[in-house]
C-alpha cells in the first residue's frame, strides 16, 4: 500500500517541476499509485495545504537553516512536516517521525536537518515562530508571510479593493484565499438538473441561482444530464450574459476551454433557437469543450484564436480572457506562485487584442461580456477604460444591476458599472465582469 505522505511529496514535486496544476494532476496520481479511498482525503489535505502555505513554511525553514542550501524535494518534505505540525490534527511525534523516515528514502544525508528543523519548530510553537519570522518586516512583507501570498500580489489586491472602498478588508480577503472552498455544482438552465439536486437534499449555493453545494464526492452527481462542477463566480458570468443578450441570436465563446461557461450558455440559448460558436486555440482544450457541451444541442467548436473571430457576426460575445488567475487561488493555490509582475504585460497585451477583436465581432446592438478570474486593476478596469477610449461605438452596461437582478443576495456595488465579486464576501472566485453594448 502506498505511503500517502510520499504520494503527496511526489505530487508536489511534479507540480513544481512541470508547472502543472494540482487539481489536474491529483486524480491521475491517486489512480496510478492505487491509493485506497481511505487515504485520498489525507493526500488532498497534505498537498493542497502545503502548497497553499508554501511561503510561510519556507520562511520557517529559512529561519532554522540560514546559509544552507536544501534540495527542492527536501524542502517540500519539510513543508509537509510543518503542515502536519501546525495545521492538521496529527501528533507532533508522528508528524516529525514520518517526515524524517521519508527523507531517509530519497536523501538520507539530509534526515538530520529535517529532524532538527521540525523539532525546533515544534519547540518554538506556531505563534512565536511566526512572530520571529515577521519581526522587523515592512507591512507588505509581514502580511506575505502571515497569509502566504507574494508581496506584489498583496499590493495588487489592496489596490483592487480600494476601487470599492474595501481596502480595510484586505486581511479578510487573504484569509478567505487560504480556506478550502466548498465544491460547487452547476445545474444548467432548461434541464432537470436543479430538480434532481434539490431532491438529493443539496443546499443551494447562495451566490448563483443555478448553484448547489456538493456533499461527499462530486463525481456522484455528474452522471445526471445538466450537472457540472463549476465555481459560482463562473456560473454568474454566463448567467449575466444570458440575462441581457438575445437568446435567439448567434453567440460566441471566444476563449472557450475547458468549456464550463460554454455549457451554461448552450443550455441557456438553445430553447430560443440560439446558436453557439466556441473558439479555443489549444486542440486538447477544444476537445474538453466538446465533451462539456450537450451533443444533442446545436454548437460549433473550432480550434482557433479569438483574435480571428468573424467581424460583425455575433449578437453576443463572451470573452473570459486569459489572466493571472489570482481570483481563484483557493482552488488553484499554485497560481499565486506562478505569476510575476513581468508576466502581466504579456497577459494584458493579449487581453487588449481579444477585446478589440470581440468589439469587431459584435453586430450593432450586440452585447460583449468581458470577464477575468482576477481582480487586478491592470487586467480589469484598466482594460475596459482603454477599450471605451478607442471604441466609441461601445457603451458600458451596469453589470452590478444585472447581477443584483440575478441574485439579490449578492448586494453588488451601486457606485460603479463594472462588477467585482470577492471571495471573502460572496464565497466565489474573485471574478470581474464588464458588460458592453455596441450602439
Amino acid at each position: 500500500m502506498p505511503n500517502p505522505r510520499m504520494v503527496a511529496i511526489d505530487l508536489l514535486a511534479r507540480v513544481s517541476e512541470t508547472d502543472s496544476y494540482i487539481n489536474l494532476l491529483l486524480p491521475s496520481f491517486l489512480t496510478k499509485a492505487q491509493v485506497p479511498d481511505s487515504d485520498r482525503g489525507l493526500i488532498q489535505e497534505l498537498s493542497y495545504g502545503t502548497l497553499r502555505w508554501q511561503l510561510q513554511y519556507d520562511s520557517f525553514i529559512d529561519h532554522f537553516t540560514a546559509g544552507k542550501t536544501l534540495s527542492p524535494k527536501l524542502r517540500i518534505a519539510i513543508r509537509l512536516g510543518l503542515h502536519q505540525l501546525f495545521r492538521m490534527r496529527i501528533p507532533a511525534h508522528a508528524a516529525i517521525h514520518e517526515t524524517v523516515e521519508l527523507v531517509k528514502i530519497f536523501e538520507r544525508s539530509a534526515a538530520g536537518m529535517a529532524n532538527a528543523v521540525l523539532r525546533n519548530a515544534d519547540r518554538a510553537g506556531f505563534e512565536a515562530l511566526l512572530d520571529q519570522c515577521i519581526a522587523g518586516k515592512r507591512m507588505e512583507e509581514s502580511l506575505a508571510i502571515r497569509y502566504s501570498h507574494p508581496s506584489w500580489v498583496i499590493s495588487a489586491l489592496r489596490s483592487a479593493l480600494e476601487l470599492d472602498g474595501k481596502q480595510d478588508q484586505l486581511e479578510q480577503l487573504l484569509e478567505a484565499n487560504n480556506e478550502t472552498p466548498a465544491v460547487n455544482l452547476a445545474a444548467l438552465p432548461n434541464t432537470s438538473a436543479a430538480e434532481y439536486l434539490t431532491n438529493q437534499g443539496l443546499e443551494p449555493g447562495g451566490a448563483a441561482p443555478t448553484a448547489f453545494l456538493a456533499q461527499g464526492n462530486p463525481e456522484n452527481y455528474l452522471s445526471t444530464q445538466g450537472v457540472r462542477v463549476q465555481d459560482q463566480g463562473s456560473q454568474l458570468v454566463a448567467l449575466a450574459l444570458l440575462e441581457v443578450a438575445d437568446k435567439s441570436g448567434r453567440w460566441l465563446d471566444m476563449c472557450a476551454g475547458p468549456g464550463g461557461k460554454a455549457a451554461m450558455l448552450q443550455a441557456g440559448i438553445s430553447p430560443s433557437g440560439g446558436v453557439l460558436d466556441c473558439l479555443e486555440p489549444i486542440p486538447n482544450r477544444a476537445d474538453l469543450v466538446r465533451q462539456a457541451l450537450n451533443p444533442k444541442l446545436q454548437a460549433n467548436v473550432m480550434v482557433g484564436y479569438g483574435q480571428d473571430a468573424k467581424a460583425g457576426f455575433y449578437d453576443a460575445v463572451l470573452l473570459d480572457a486569459p489572466c493571472s488567475g489570482l481570483g481563484s487561488v483557493r482552488r488553484k493555490p499554485e497560481s499565486r506562485w506562478r505569476k510575476t509582475t513581468e508576466q502581466l504585460s504579456g497577459l494584458t497585451k493579449t487581453q487588449s487584442e481579444l477585446l478589440a477583436a470581440a468589439a469587431k465581432a459584435l453586430k450593432s446592438g450586440g452585447y460583449l461580456l468581458y470577464s477575468t478570474c482576477s481582480p487586478l486593476v491592470i487586467e480589469t478596469n484598466t482594460q475596459i477604460k482603454q477599450l471605451l477610449d478607442t471604441h466609441l461605438e461601445l457603451e458600458l452596461v451596469n453589470a452590478n444591476e444585472v447581477l443584483n437582478r440575478i441574485s439579490p443576495a449578492l448586494g453588488m456595488s451601486t457606485t460603479r458599472k463594472t462588477a467585482q465579486l470577492w471571495t471573502h464576501l460572496h464565497a466565489t472566485d474573485a471574478m470581474f465582469i464588464a458588460i458592453l453594448r455596441k450602439k
